[in-house]
């Protein structure tokens, strides 16, 4: 299997192979965000490519939001797209580096790119970085895919065992405000520190 380290992901985004890139803020994050009243929580978005997440929460004010990505063509598209973006809150490196606390962790692509061995350091860190409170939420595969990833997909009981050795209670649901491509092979997940 392929290496899927920092130079893999530089060399898809140079090469503009980023199939899972929707150009816009996925609809079932944005009416998450919607629901949240507190626009001076932290954010992380882990994996975050082009960003469109967190230039739709900045946008809304949401000034707390940090990005992160390991790929430097992803981080250097989204600058150049959102120059107002604080560059304190761009992280160029491995997620699995980062030292920060923050509120909430929106997953968007993040998980299914991580080879499954990968997946239980991603929870536990995931419970390290989030404050007591703090919550894990976004959109998760629903199903297997025929190809070897990345994608990596899973199922909701995999989902399940994963987050609930961490946090205190997860929630998984249908998402029915997928993309098209997308439709029925989600599902949303929310989990509590």
């Amino acid at each position: 299997m392929t290496e899927l380290d920092a130079r893999y992901w530089q060399t898809r985004y140079l090469e503009g192979n980023t199939p899972w890139d929707i150009g816009y803020a996925a609809p079932a994050l944005v009416q998450y965000f919607q629901l949240i009243h507190d626009p001076t929580i932290r954010i992380l978005i882990p994996g975050a490519g082009y960003g469109h997440e967190a230039a739709w929460l900045n946008d809304h004010g949401f000034a707390n939001t940090w990005i992160c990505d390991w790929a430097p063509k992803a981080i250097e598209a989204f600058i150049n797209r959102h120059p107002d973006f604080p560059a304190d809150r761009i992280l160029c490196q491995d997620f699995f580096s980062l030292h920060l606390q923050v509120d909430l962790i929106i997953e968007q692509t993040f998980l299914s790119a991580l080879p499954p061995s990968r997946r239980p350091d991603y929870a536990r860190k995931c419970h390290q970085l989030l404050a007591p409170g703090g919550r894990f939420a976004g959109l998760l595969f629903s199903r297997t895919f025929e190809q070897e990833g990345p994608p990596f997909g899973g199922s909701r009981q995999e989902y399940l065992d994963l987050f609930i050795e961490h946090f205190s209670e997860v929630i998984l649901e249908d998402c029915p405000d997928s993309i098209g491509p997308r439709m029925g092979s989600e599902v949303f997940i929310e989990a509590r520190y």
